[in-house]
């Protein structure tokens, strides 16, 4: 954006005192060598004590209500300033697109690398389109039926119930009998425990008298 600041100073001074008029001229000279510094400073405190240094509007000036002028002109020179050190930037700003493929391919002069980096290139490209087809593939499917028992179980009781001998099999059942909690004056708890009947004391833990039951397959009442 073209700011002219005459324009602006010119319509600033209309009908204003000849010492007002006189001060703007001050103002703009001031403002004129305070951004040729290069100074991005323009607030009005700033600006205050700088143009007064040179003989300018103070602070107070600046800041009362009725003299806006010299505010509008402060923000004049201030877009003035900040169009001219976007225009700098961009001149001297360096061009941060990199470079397309083939470009970068011709820049290399020996031809061995030259087609060492084009079959990178290339690989590298073919890759990428594997791994984009592959994400708009990659469905997960989570199989939330229920999961049938297994008879593993089962099979292992069998098995360790044929392989008791006679006498373990007698001795087995004889521990959950109520002959034998008679004869060590025991009960047995629907929990599956073995108590002494006298000081109530657990002989075998919850579970005993029940594991056995389920193992041998004898049904106790």
């Amino acid at each position: 954006m073209n700011i002219n600041i005459d324009d602006i100073l010119a319509d600033l001074k209309d009908g204003k005192a000849t010492r007002t008029q006189k001060n703007l001229e001050k103002l703009n000279e001031i403002m004129r060598n305070y951004s040729a510094l290069g100074n991005c400073n323009f607030s009005i405190t700033q600006i205050g004590h700088y143009s007064k240094l040179n003989s300018g509007p103070g602070y107070e000036a600046l800041r009362a209500t009725r003299n806006d002028h010299y505010r509008v002109l402060i923000e004049a020179w201030a877009e003035k300033s900040k169009d001219r050190v976007q225009r700098a930037n961009n001149k001297t700003k360096p061009n941060s697109k990199l470079p397309s493929d083939n470009i970068l391919l011709q820049r290399i002069t020996d031809p061995a690398v030259r087609a060492l980096f084009g079959q990178i290139i290339a690989e590298r490209n073919r890759y990428r389109k594997e791994v984009n087809l592959l994400k708009q593939h990659a469905n997960i499917v989570i199989d939330r039926r229920p999961i049938k028992q297994s008879n593993e179980s089962y099979n292992l009781e069998s098995s360790l119930i044929s392989n008791l001998t006679e006498s373990e099999s007698k001795t087995l059942n004889y521990a959950i009998s109520e002959e034998c909690m008679d004869n060590n004056d025991w009960y047995s708890t629907p929990a599956g425990q073995i108590k002494c009947k006298e000081s109530n004391i657990e002989v075998l833990p919850r579970g005993f008298i029940t594991g056995l039951t389920k193992l041998l397959g004898v049904k106790v009442e």
